[in-house]
């Protein structure tokens, strides 16, 4: 069986050949937006000076190898266009353009190798010779859109936006013909600005052409970067000069280490420690260390981008070999720290903190292992800010410092802890909308006075916890009562508001001044924005039921989180069960500490002075 072919061309070197369009195929139907998008991006990727010795690349075209006869009975030798009839189309219809209305004059004579390619269908033999011309037809879907695709393409090129057309043209022209040269040793050079497609040539004759269609452009899987990654690497050309043996050898030894990637970032385990990404994100998940070896961006929008970074302009047999080393020496990497509890928590941590892993990777390649390990616990220091402890919930900008001192909490007593082989659960973490909860917030702060709904819940939440908690039982029975003979239709919130003050006033407190504390970091907690809803605005006695109750059903609670909940920082003899004393703000705050200073003593140090 031979191996399907994948390469790069410019449209020039299309220049001659012929396409067949079967009857499985629609025809042409890209519209006015289809064609200025093309037209577009052309424009704008050469108006980029960076860009220069770079190309603009298309989707892919995929091509078998066919034999047709035309409209006279002739016998025709060229490819089958399985997909990128669209793209290939328009650009005749661009090329078209040029050369009837800006050279007047045939490729040929203008000193190409060949004219434009031709495009030949098995159900609409008229519009082969129709793409030819500039002339109008709108008595048959495919002229109609050929037609209107013609005149969005002159309209483009005339329209003055752009500078002097006649300029435009030129410069278009330069970019989608480019002129091929080659060195001495005769080997092709990449054009100064040029746009080329992905040729992929289909050998393999297992594969049906309709099936690959219906693949590519209807369902749900289409050609990903990690799918012509894996074309090129196991092609024929990337194992030339070496024995039938031999090749058999590391074309297994590819694959099997391919599967065995695939499968372990298919773990939703090992995915969610490695990346910041949706599991899903993917079809292949492989192409997420190609996104890294390419430097690719987050932002970046071309599916392709990988594929059309990853490889130099000149691979050889060695070369290629030695990138496919490089893709598997960094799972081999990720696959130890992941084994690794030390690494696992302190690397987790920065990647789920936003450190791209190719730093990572970099500073792995740079440094022994000891020094690695002390790289990496400096990068943790620097995402603490100096003054973790002044941080404040009601400065919004501190939100997000707040979560990483918390999140390095969590994870640190976990990592810490020698006698369990519990890892922190990435994979639950990033899976929920991460929330800073109060921990003490003996207030109606925040209930929205419009939604009723949020009235009788506080109102009966903190019912519920007044004969256990308010020393006099008395007045708890009677406001008990009162709740539970609401008319929920007539009452308004001033009520609310009146009623709440005298539950709070039955629940226990410590004889300190709130605000002194509220929006600090000791008074945080680390929790899902679900379970944080369920629990804004309580008192700290009605968040440590529902907390315990939450843990019960299998939510995730973050382990500091749940020591606060189950009273772990109080002392033997503290009898404040149901209130967050200060004792346990000031243990609580000990811990916070002890996990930053292990990092970066010198804050600590600092901010004791």
């Amino acid at each position: 069986m031979q191996e399907n072919q994948i390469k790069t061309l410019s449209i020039t070197e299309l220049l001659g050949d012929n396409f067949y369009i079967p009857e499985y195929q629609r025809g042409y139907r890209w519209t006015k937006t289809n064609v200025l998008q093309l037209l577009n991006d052309i424009w704008e990727y050469r108006q980029e000076p960076n860009n220069r010795n770079t190309f603009y690349c298309l989707q892919p075209v995929v091509v078998r190898k066919a034999e047709w006869q035309d409209i006279e009975g002739k016998t025709i030798q060229g490819y089958e266009l399985i997909d990128g009839q669209q793209r290939l189309t328009t650009l005749h219809r661009i090329i078209t353009y040029l050369t009837l209305e800006y050279l007047q004059n045939n490729l040929k004579s203008e000193g190409y190798q060949n004219d434009l390619y031709s495009i030949y269908y098995k159900t609409r033999l008229e519009s082969k010779a129709f793409l030819e011309t500039n002339t109008s037809n709108n008595t048959k879907p495919d002229l109609y859109y050929m037609s209107e695709a013609y005149n969005c393409i002159k309209e483009w090129f005339e329209d003055g936006k752009k500078g002097i057309p006649r300029q435009v043209k030129d410069e278009i022209l330069k970019i989608i013909l480019p002129s091929i040269l080659t060195n001495d040793k005769v080997e092709k050079q990449l054009p100064e600005w040029s746009v080329q497609v992905i040729w992929y040539e289909i050998k393999d004759t297992t594969q049906k052409s309709e099936e690959l269609f219906t693949r590519l452009n209807r369902g749900k899987i289409p050609l990903t970067s990690a799918e012509l990654i894996k074309a090129k690497f196991v092609n024929a050309d990337s194992f030339k000069g070496m024995s039938e043996d031999d090749k058999i050898k590391r074309r297994t030894q590819l694959v099997q280490i391919w599967d065995e990637i695939e499968n372990q970032l298919n773990n939703p385990k090992f995915w969610a420690f490695v990346s910041n990404e949706k599991l899903d994100r993917y079809s292949n998940k492989i192409e997420y260390l190609f996104d890294i070896i390419s430097n690719k961006i987050s932002s970046e929008k071309d599916p392709l981008y990988s594929f059309i970074h990853f490889f130099d302009e000149k691979e050889t047999a060695d070369s290629l070999w030695r990138k496919w080393i490089e893709v598997e020496e960094i799972y081999r990497s990720l696959a130890y720290w992941y084994s690794n509890k030390n690494l696992y928590h302190k690397i987790g941590y920065l990647i789920t903190t936003g450190t791209p892993i190719a730093n990572l990777i970099k500073i792995k390649k740079n440094y022994t292992k000891q020094n690695f390990e002390k790289e990496i616990d400096e990068l943790i220091a620097n995402n603490i800010d100096d003054d973790w402890e002044d941080l404040r919930y009601d400065k919004r900008s501190d939100h997000d410092k707040i979560i990483r001192v918390l999140l390095l909490t969590n994870i640190e007593l976990i990592r810490g802890n020698k006698n369990s082989n519990e890892f922190f659960p990435f994979e639950m973490y990033k899976n929920i909308t991460k929330s800073l909860e109060h921990i003490h917030s003996q207030n109606i702060e925040g209930i929205n006075e419009n939604k009723r709904e949020e009235w009788f819940s506080w109102l009966r939440s903190h019912s519920n916890i007044l004969l256990n908690v308010a020393i006099d039982k008395e007045k708890a029975k009677k406001i008990i009562a009162e709740v539970n003979s609401i008319d929920q239709k007539t009452y308004r919130y001033e009520d609310f508001k009146t009623l709440s003050e005298r539950i709070l006033k039955l629940i226990p407190s410590e004889n300190t001044n709130e605000n002194e504390y509220l929006h600090k970091i000791q008074n945080m907690a680390l929790l899902g924005l679900t379970e944080n809803i369920s629990l804004s605005n309580s008192v700290f006695e009605v968040k440590r039921r529902k907390i315990i109750e939450l843990d019960r059903t299998g939510a995730f609670i973050p382990l500091a989180t749940k020591r606060i909940f189950l009273k772990y920082y109080a002392s033997d003899n503290g009898q404040h069960y149901s209130v967050w004393t200060k004792e346990e703000r000031d243990t609580y705050s000990n811990e916070i500490r002890k996990c930053v200073e292990l990092y970066n003593p010198e804050i600590v140090e600092e901010n004791e002075k």
